[in-house]
């Protein structure tokens, strides 16, 4: 996935106060709102300190294949937008 298109999630997270949903060829995490700030988009992978610093996770870009913008589970949503609203960026290979 570009590294814009995973900044841009990032930001919209952030600005919307949401919940930031991370799928991998591996595995899928959630970054809570409150540690999106925390997010460090580097040159090839992207760095999330959890769990109030006691972890810290590394994820290369190339393997990033989906990414939602979570605004139900972060407990605030926009006035007016459906309850459950996401807005998801996604990867397509080839």
């Amino acid at each position: 996935m570009k590294r814009e298109l995973i900044q841009k999630a990032i930001d919209e997270a952030a600005k919307e106060e949401a919940n930031l949903v991370i799928w991998d060829r591996h595995d899928t995490f959630t970054v809570e709102n409150g540690a999106v700030k925390d997010i460090e988009a580097e040159d090839d992978h992207l760095r999330v300190r959890m769990q109030d610093g006691k972890a810290t996770v590394y994820v290369e870009y190339d393997s990033i294949y989906k990414l939602v913008v979570d605004k139900e589970r972060a407990g605030k949503g926009r006035p007016g937008a459906r309850p459950g609203a996401r807005a998801g960026f996604g990867s397509v290979s080839g």
